[in-house]
């Protein structure tokens, strides 16, 4: 882990990006000045933390824990202060995504039904539940968390149980299967290649997660997946790790096989659940 911006001589860069260290730089400096010593600690997860980060279209996903809960009067502070940052024709306005969690609640493993300040673009940041794969987020942040501000995140929660992983990417595999069965809509959205090439690697990861109980960056869980799915998906996974996907407004083997994959992956899940309750 990095030592943090803003706490001490010459810091280390949290990121090889210095685009990204200046604009992460710039928003902790004002988040700072609204909520002083109630933030506890900021932390990028998401691409930059798994290791497939891509100046050129990856977001910034920032999780920054506070010592308690914020007031109202905090959470419109820091709303004008994401409406100034969206008006300020940074490179990075489409790309930030932000929640604000208290610790005592990134301790606890499922996500509560309270609300918390979310900021997901093009939205303003609003108070919302946190997300149902939270337990994603969690793992990211305990086990790869850039520190941009604070303590090692190890320090602020316990270990993410496996079976808690392996859940909330089953639910992903399910909506996916049932909108490929029965949503026409879905099915030409997927047709769009960058939609086709993020399917295709999120089951990957899905894979992964639902195999090893971890959590791995999309291109690494495209190489393992590779080796330890089926022959049937090899080709399909090689053209989307290398951006070969192609739009084609008729049946095609490549859609076909997509739309397989998160069936054979919920089945595998099924298989998994049942072995393990044995």
């Amino acid at each position: 882990m990095s030592d943090h911006l803003g706490s001490g001589a010459s810091p280390q860069p949290p990121t090889p990006y210095p685009e990204v260290n200046a604009v992460v730089h710039e928003l902790l400096t004002a988040i700072q000045a609204i909520l002083g010593a109630q933030l506890q600690g900021v932390y990028l997860v998401g691409s930059l933390a798994l290791g497939d980060f891509r100046p050129q279209n990856s977001d910034l996903g920032l999780i920054m824990v506070t010592v308690g809960t914020l007031s109202d009067e905090a959470v419109t502070m820091l709303r004008d202060l994401h409406r100034r940052f969206d008006q300020s024709g940074s490179p990075w306005v489409a790309h930030v995504d932000a929640v604000y969690i208290p610790q005592d609640v990134l301790r606890e493993p499922s996500p509560t039904a309270d609300r918390y300040p979310i900021l997901e673009w093009p939205g303003s940041l609003a108070l919302g539940p946190l997300e149902s794969g939270w337990a994603i987020q969690r793992y990211t942040l305990r086990e790869y968390g850039v520190v941009v501000s604070g303590p090692d995140p190890r320090t602020l929660l316990d270990l993410v149980n496996p079976d808690d992983l392996r859940q909330v990417s089953a639910a992903i595999v399910e909506r996916w299967r049932d909108q490929a069965h029965c949503d026409p809509e879905w099915l030409a959205w997927l047709r769009e290649p960058e939609n086709h090439i993020f399917v295709v690697l999120t089951l990957c990861r899905v894979f992964y997660t639902l195999e090893t109980g971890s959590v791995a960056s999309r291109p690494a869980a495209a190489r393992w997946a590779e080796h330890h799915l089926p022959s049937r998906w090899r080709k399909l996974i090689g053209h989307a790790t290398t951006e070969q996907l192609t739009k084609d407004d008729g049946p095609d083997d490549e859609v076909t096989d997509t739309v397989a994959l998160p069936e054979y992956t919920y089945e595998h899940y099924h298989q998994w659940q049942a072995s393990s309750t044995n």
